[in-house]
């Protein structure tokens, strides 16, 4: 697979599942906790987190999927990358409250991979050959 293609589907993951997450730590928080079996404490951060999902990797990403550009692929890998340096730090810190470990473990995992997917979108040579 080209990095083009590894780019564009790494894009099109990271817009899927921040909606997914977005949508459901933005609307109704108190069930992501129940599914993590997680402490529902302060879930004014979640949707706050939920909110900044949509509006940077979703509404960014649909951008670029639009009219892809260096530096709106630049944005969306560096956001990407800062969201699994920080989920992964807060693992390896044990911050997380959940009992259903396993699922952040599964969406750390997802968002390193999403995160170096996106390496090809901040080149310039993958605009020039498009």
């Amino acid at each position: 697979m080209e990095s083009s293609s590894i780019g564009r589907l790494a894009m099109q993951v990271n817009l899927w599942a921040s909606l997914g997450y977005g949508l459901m730590l933005l609307i109704v928080p108190d069930v992501f906790c129940d599914l993590l079996k997680a402490e529902a404490v302060n879930t004014a951060w979640l949707r706050t987190i939920g909110a900044a999902l949509i509006g940077t990797n979703v509404v960014g990403c649909w951008l670029w999927l639009q009219s892809p550009s260096v530096d709106m692929g630049k944005v969306q890998f560096a956001t990407a990358t800062l969201e699994a340096l920080a989920m992964a730090t807060s693992l390896i810190l044990d911050e997380f409250t959940a009992q259903n470990i396993w699922m952040v473990q599964a969406s750390v995992v997802l968002a390193v991979i999403v995160a170096a997917g996106l390496y090809p979108t901040t080149q310039q040579s993958m605009y020039e050959s498009a």
